[in-house]
């Protein structure tokens, strides 16, 4: 299946695609690729593994995500009860800051993104403001867990709505100083060489 490019009518959430379609060549040629909060499994089509899971909370979403995608295994329950599902590519993108989600379980979540990635895979995850306040201790965890873990603020125009918006977004992708606008609402963590496991 093609990789598409998913569109979005607010330029922050159109720069995530793009940062996605781009970063997601991580899960090429990777054994099992974990989609964690999938919810309708939008971003399955992203992963190039040979086997593909999702987990979400929701139980209603996961299971008519299941039956459009028969294929996928499905977990339902919280990130951070995932226990013992291991993979090559973990994504989890759109989840740290939806309704679902207890900001005060930032760090458990995480600390269970990373228990997940199994040794030299990647991790792609992203978390919105409210989860600020434990950014340091996030990159704390993450640096003795990845060889390389690259991060990008971003979220200018979060809120406004534009049919031009994949256009503003490409600039921001190219030109990294404009993805601020009036302050930075989200935070973009690409990590890879999962390190021991």
């Amino acid at each position: 299946m093609p990789r598409r490019l998913r569109l979005s009518l607010k330029p922050a959430k159109q720069l995530l695609w793009f940062f996605l379609w781009w970063d997601m060549r991580l899960s090429r040629a990777k054994e099992i690729g974990i989609d964690a909060g999938c919810g309708r499994m939008e971003n399955k089509h992203l992963f190039r593994t040979e086997r593909y899971v999702g987990i979400d909370v929701d139980t209603e979403r996961l299971a008519e995500a299941h039956r459009q995608h028969p294929d996928a295994q499905v977990i339902n329950g919280p990130i951070e009860d995932a226990g013992d599902v291991v993979g090559d590519m973990v994504l989890c993108v759109q989840v740290m800051h939806n309704r679902f989600f207890k900001v005060e379980n930032t760090l458990a979540a995480v600390s269970a993104l990373v228990k997940m990635v199994r040794p030299n895979g990647a991790l792609i995850f992203n978390f919105g403001r409210p989860s600020f306040p434990y950014e340091a201790q996030v990159d704390a965890l993450l640096a003795p867990a990845f060889t390389s873990v690259k991060k990008r603020k971003y979220g200018a125009l979060s809120a406004n709505q534009t049919v031009f918006a994949p256009l503003l977004a490409l600039a921001m992708f190219v030109i990294p100083a404009l993805r601020k606008g009036r302050g930075f609402h989200k935070t973009y963590y690409v990590c890879r060489g999962r390190i021991g496991g």
